[in-house]
């Protein structure tokens, strides 16, 4: 019998590889481990100076990966945050579907890490350092 696959672990460990982008070339802070055991939810946080980057996987029935971006004030204060695939169109990338988040198995959501580590390098020149509202 094969070791059961641990899908949290695997997301985060595969995050740390494909948005290493972040902190090697973004301004971001290495990242740090966020999760929520009542959501059944685990991810990675990277900050840098006004704005945060939240890469989340929700296990359970309908399992998905989200990106969040959020900006942050010069005082901490968080302004209201937005999804990667809202981003992605606000900003004229393309549509939703090219940022999904979906992940039924562990191979489609190993394929999201990589799909939202795309978008993201797409979007974040686009933003000039703020956050839009969509």
């Amino acid at each position: 019998m094969g070791k059961r696959p641990n899908l949290p672990e695997d997301f985060r460990s595969e995050a740390r590889v494909a948005y290493a982008f972040l902190t090697e070339s973004e301004g971001f802070s290495e990242p740090e481990t966020v999760g929520d055991r009542s959501f059944r939810c685990t991810g990675l946080r990277f900050r840098r100076t006004g704005m945060e980057v939240e890469f989340l996987y929700f296990g359970g029935r309908e399992p998905e990966v989200s990106t969040w971006l959020t900006p942050v004030g010069a005082d901490g204060t968080q302004g209201r945050g937005a999804r990667l695939d809202a981003l992605y169109v606000a900003v004229g990338c393309g549509p939703a579907q090219d940022v999904p988040i979906s992940a039924p198995t562990r191979r489609a959501m190993l394929k999201r890490v990589h799909e939202h580590a795309a978008a993201l390098r797409r979007v974040l020149p686009l933003l000039d350092g703020e956050v839009p509202e969509v």
